[in-house]
């Protein structure tokens, strides 16, 4: 009965996961082009067409969802100050990947333009891959809790052998 209720709460976490992953995807979107803007120093642009349609991947979705459930798994056995070390740490490591991949992918998108004007580039919505950059920022900002499991694991290896 324990497991089912452990399944139950899971189930019920991935769900709300998923619900505040629509919630919140558009404004990561968002993020995301005033970075390419900002640090780019005003050489990208982006252009939007009359009609532009958007509606939640399902990778960006479901990687959310299979994130917030992995880190409540791995989450389960530790300390409260492990947790609030590993979700700081995993925090950092979310918002430097984004931060990274958003530099480089803009400096490379102006680098590979040839008929800039200027050495400015306009790009549509759709030009770059928010879902990459939203799921390597997620599978980086997994690895503090991992790790700690993970040594867990051996310290428990360790202690039983």
């Amino acid at each position: 009965m324990n497991k089912l209720k452990g399944g139950l709460i899971l189930l019920v976490i991935f769900i709300a996961s998923i619900y505040c992953s629509f919630y919140f995807e558009e404004s990561y979107r968002k993020l995301i082009r005033h970075l390419y803007v900002a640090l780019s120093n005003g050489k990208i642009s982006f252009f939007i067409s009359k009609k532009y349609l958007h509606f939640a991947s399902g990778e960006f979705v479901l990687s959310f969802g299979l994130f917030i459930i992995t880190l409540c798994f791995l989450s389960y056995r530790q300390t409260t100050k492990q947790r609030v070390v590993n979700i700081a740490l995993g925090l950092f490591f979310l918002v430097a990947s984004t931060l990274i991949q958003s530099y480089f992918d803009s400096f490379f998108k102006i680098v590979e333009c040839t008929a800039c004007s200027d050495g400015t580039r306009q790009l549509h919505y759709s030009d770059i891959n928010y879902d990459g950059i939203f799921i390597s920022s997620l599978i980086l900002a997994i690895i503090p809790a991992t790790m700690t499991e993970i040594r867990k694991l051996i310290k428990l290896k360790k202690q039983k052998g």
